[in-house]
């Protein structure tokens, strides 16, 4: 049995369906809800990568640089194939979580009708990577909505892809609480911080202080409008930022791809969260129990040059791609923390 995942999971050239799928979890995703937390499934699952693959069908296709370019490819152009054993024990592991709410009607009548997700995932996997950061807030982020982990990415992806326009916003708003709002117009900005500034670096480095920030300032990504957001939002936030990564991570070998952006930034992320007692949602993670091994991991281009090549210079990389797609837009990647 198989269950693949982004395998081309990010086409906007292809006719999109008259209406979004709801959306359907795969073995990996099933196993984070259910344990609250992601594991390293070394030796119950094979890494295939995916002939033919063509980045610039995808929203990656905007990624420039040879270098760049190679690496993006060996992290999205894979399919999981799962061991019979490992699918019966996740199954078994999720067949007790209940069902999670329902949309709203309004929302997805929006999301279909008005907004165009289709420029991001045609195929319908888009709304699987939307299902999983929903359903996941609603069993292990229980204290906040999670509306704006289904609407995260309308306001903008981080390759410059915008399912709404700014002429939209008060048809949002319209939908949705000011809370969950203020949320989701936050949510494209603070990815950017998180993936492509020093601002979990800084946090770090103030890692005594952080019960003295008052909040934070930044720039919206659709239209680079002033954002401000008060301490308790700030953390919220970080939270569902965290939450968002887990969908991301690499499902095996985790030793061997600490150099990954978003396995960089989520293990410092919940460092942060958990060292400031801020970590509000479940989000069990032992790094401890990563595995370093190439059994069941691709052979590609891609894989050896990031075993060759110094884990910070690909964070560099990845880094100066995000500042190249807000320059882009004239989008302000600068940040303010505000402190007591």
């Amino acid at each position: 049995s198989s269950a693949p995942t982004r395998k081309k999971a990010l086409s906007h050239k292809t006719d999109p369906p008259s209406r979004l799928p709801l959306g359907s979890l795969d073995i990996r995703r099933k196993c984070q809800i259910a344990l609250g937390g992601p594991t390293d499934h070394s030796g119950e699952v094979i890494v295939s990568a995916v002939p033919g693959f063509d980045l610039d069908s995808t929203i990656f296709g905007s990624v420039t640089g040879l270098l760049p370019r190679t690496v993006q490819k060996s992290k999205v152009a894979i399919e999981l194939f799962w061991s019979d054993a490992a699918i019966s024990r996740v199954e078994m592991l999720y067949a007790p979580v209940p069902p999670p709410p329902s949309y709203k009607s309004q929302i997805l009548d929006f999301m279909n009708d008005e907004c165009d997700f289709a420029i991001e995932h045609a195929d319908g996997s888009f709304m699987d990577h939307l299902k999983f950061c929903h359903d996941y807030a609603v069993h292990n982020y229980k204290d906040v909505s999670p509306v704006p982990m289904l609407l995260h990415s309308i306001m903008g992806v981080g390759t410059n892809f915008f399912p709404m326009k700014i002429q939209q916003v008060g048809r949002l708003k319209e939908l949705v609480t000011p809370q969950e709002f203020s949320h989701i117009e936050a949510f494209p900005s603070f990815l950017r911080l998180v993936l492509g500034t020093d601002l979990l670096e800084v946090m770090k480095a103030k890692k005594n202080e952080l019960h003295k920030l008052k909040g934070l300032n930044c720039n919206r990504v659709i239209d680079n409008s002033p954002l401000s957001l008060n301490a308790e939002d700030f953390w919220t936030q970080m939270n569902y930022q965290l939450l968002h990564m887990l969908d991301f991570l690499p499902a095996a070998s985790w030793l061997s791809q600490l150099d990954d952006g978003f396995m960089w930034a989520f293990i410092q992320l919940h460092e942060i969260l958990t060292d400031s007692r801020r970590m509000a949602c479940k989000v069990e993670f032992d790094l401890s129990s990563g595995e370093c091994t190439p059994d069941g991991m691709p052979l590609t281009v891609g894989s050896i040059l990031r075993g060759v090549i110094p884990d910070f210079i690909i964070k560099k990389l990845a880094q100066k791609a995000i500042g190249k797609f807000s320059k882009a837009i004239n989008h302000d990647l600068t940040y303010e923390l505000i402190w007591e």
